[in-house]
This record gives structure tokens, sequence and C-alpha cells, in this order.
């Protein structure tokens, strides 16, 4: 059984550092499960390690992916033999950008029969941290404001439609008006374009110059640093993504503001809470996907894992709407994309 594998050996631009390569899975050691990818998609987080901007805890030669869907086909334990051909997030173990993926049993998600493999692929980055930032860092109450900047993206996406299922506002920051109707259409409380709109202006107008209790920033720099002057009094600023290359003012906000302000790292989350805690925010998160009341984007295209540089060219396409699939066995299992 030879499997191929998307995989870094040294750091630079992705498009040139990414190679393809085949190896045998080991063997499983106790714990285990060996897994049969079916697709996985391509998230900028993904790339981050690429580039070296995590050299220091990032080995080489690296396995890559961070998430995707797949159907066990070998366990190491007697007590994980009912897991054999189910569908699985194969996580927090090797990288899921190849064709088999070893992960603990634990530690792997079981996607109920409702969910497709594409939004299954889907499930963890985005809607994981979207949930434990409403449910656990902010802690939102009914009618609580949230500010959200690229309120376009993907996870801006699942902030909003959290909103309306968790009963608090989101105020979303957009910088092109063709953003506007789909977050209406979402439930976003108030849009605001930053393009020619004052944001802290307009907050202040909507809070009764209060501000709000929280805000979540993707963009980093100059527009960050804004966003958390929005915060109120002891409220929270949490930053998950840096899509202008710039940090914010971290000095600035953490002597000068009276705000708990700090960057958010899933993987701080994943080393602090029991297996009993990962299996039920996947529950939740996977009841409201059964219910309609939480969608995630439909793919904007897919690619057999050999075709990964074409994948990565349409990746970084201006006009793309929804993720880049990889489809990790050419077809072999996949049968929803």
């Amino acid at each position: 059984m030879v499997g191929k594998q998307l995989y870094i050996d040294s750091f630079g631009r992705p498009e040139e550092v990414i190679k393809i390569r085949e190896r045998q899975p080991r063997n499983l050691l106790e714990g285990e499960i060996l897994v049969e990818m079916i697709v996985a998609p391509i998230n900028p987080s993904d790339l981050i390690p690429v580039t070296g901007a995590y050299a220091h805890r990032t080995p080489l030669p690296s396995l890559l992916g961070y998430e995707g869907v797949g159907i066990v086909r070998k366990v190491c334990d007697e007590n994980d033999t009912h897991l054999i051909g189910k569908r699985v997030l194969p996580l927090r173990g090797e990288g899921t950008w190849q064709e088999f993926v070893i992960t603990r049993s634990e530690y792997a998600i079981q996607v109920p029969d409702e969910i497709n493999d594409r939004t299954a692929s889907q499930c963890y980055i985005n809607p994981i941290t979207a949930w434990v930032l409403c449910t656990e860092v902010f802690s939102l109450k009914k009618g609580s404001y949230l500010l959200v900047n690229a309120s376009n993206s993907s996870i801006g996406k699942s902030l909003v439609q959290l909103s309306k299922i968790l009963d608090f506002k989101v105020i979303s920051v957009i910088r092109d008006e063709k953003d506007r109707f789909p977050l209406e259409e979402l439930g976003a409380f108030f849009i605001i374009n930053s393009t020619n709109e004052n944001v802290r202006d307009m907050v202040m107008a909507l809070t009764n110059g209060i501000g709000v209790e929280g805000a979540v920033d993707s963009i980093g720099g100059e527009e960050g640093t804004m966003l958390a002057h929005c915060v109120q009094k002891d409220g929270i600023f949490r930053t998950i993504g840096l899509l202008s290359g710039e940090q914010v003012d971290w000095r600035l906000l953490q002597t000068t503001l009276p705000i708990s302000a700090e960057l958010f790292h899933l993987r701080h989350w994943i080393d602090s809470v029991s297996i009993e805690a990962w299996q039920q925010a996947f529950a939740s998160v996977f009841t409201y996907l059964k219910s309609g009341v939480w969608q995630l984007p439909e793919p904007a295209s897919s690619y057999p894992l050999t075709e990964y540089k074409e994948a990565l060219i349409m990746l970084y396409q201006a006009n793309r709407k929804g993720k880049i699939i990889l489809q990790c066995n050419s077809g072999k299992v996949e049968k929803l994309i």
C-alpha cells in the first residue's frame, strides 16, 4: 500500500517548495488508525508554515494540510474496529494532503451521514475557531455586539450565522460593496464599508458611545488596531489572521487600551481541552450544519493531489469564491464533488 503525499523539505514560496512523493504508511501504534483520504481543502493557514513563519516548530521534511475527510481502513486496537469503513476527520495527526493519514482514534471525528464530503472537509479550522470564540473566548450573551472585519471571509460568514444561532449581534466590516448583500442575507446586524465609512464613528453611534463587547480581527496592521479602538472597557479583542501581512500595534493595545487584546491560536485551545470537550465542539457544529442554520461555502473548484500546482495557482485568483479542494485519491473513493 503506497500513497502520495504533499510535503516540504525547505521553506519558501508554496508554489516553489511544495513537492509530491510516494510513501508506504508505517505500522500503526497502539491507539492509532489509518485513514484513506477523500478530500482536503487548502486554507491560508496551511501555507503559513510552508513560508517558514513557524520554522522553530516545523521540522523538515514536513507533511502538509490541517483538515480533510477520509475513510478508516485499518485500526491497531480491537476497541476501534467499529470505525473501519466510517468517514472521519483524521485530525491532530499527520498532514492531510496525502492519500493515507495516521492519527489517534480519540482525535478522529466521525462524520454524520447527513454531511457530505465537501462540507465535512471544511468542518475544522474555521467552524471550530468560530465556535470556540463565540462560546468560550467572548462568551457572548443575548444582544451582545461582536465586531468582525474581513467579514466576507469563510470565518466571517460563520460568525454571522452563529450570531443568529446564539442570539448576539454582528457588526460586519467590509471593503467592497458587493459583499454587503450576501452578509445581509446571512443575518449581519449592521454592515460598515471601511472604504468610505468611519468604522469607529459608526460603531460608537450604534452602541451609544459604549463600544462593542468583542472584536475579531483577521487583517492586522492599521485596520486591526482601529478595530480594537471600538472595543468597550474590559471588552475582548482577538486577532486570528494577518491578511495585511502586518501586526497590529500590540504595545498600544496592551498598554494603553483598557481591554483584553491577544492573538487567538486554535492549537492553544486544542492543547488545553479534554478529549470529551474536543468531541463535543464538533458535535455542536454538526448539529447546526445538519439542520441547515449554519452553512459552509461550496468549494470553488477541486484538483487531484497530483495537480497541486494548478490548485495553488487558482488559490491566488482574486475573484475566487469558495475554497480550493484537493482530491486526495483521484476519485477512487470521492463521490460527492
